[in-house]
């Protein structure tokens, strides 16, 4: 979980287990290791919209108000 390239989903945590440990777990044991008791997740970007316009976004930043 430490390492910069990450996993995309459980079950790729999951996978990474049995292949480089030889651990047989669950899906659901894998995410209730991962997500409650090391407070992390997956390192997966989230999609941008089909009608995303980045500079439309970049502008807004720059204009909007901050407090």
């Amino acid at each position: 979980m430490q390492h910069e390239q990450g996993f995309n989903s459980y079950g790729e945590i999951r996978q990474w287990l049995q292949e480089n440990l030889g651990i047989e777990i669950s899906y659901k044991n894998v995410h209730d290791l991962v997500h409650s008791r090391m407070k992390a997740k997956p390192k997966v970007a989230r999609p941008y919209s089909v009608s995303h316009n980045q500079e439309q976004c970049e502008n807004f930043k720059k204009n909007s108000l901050r407090t």
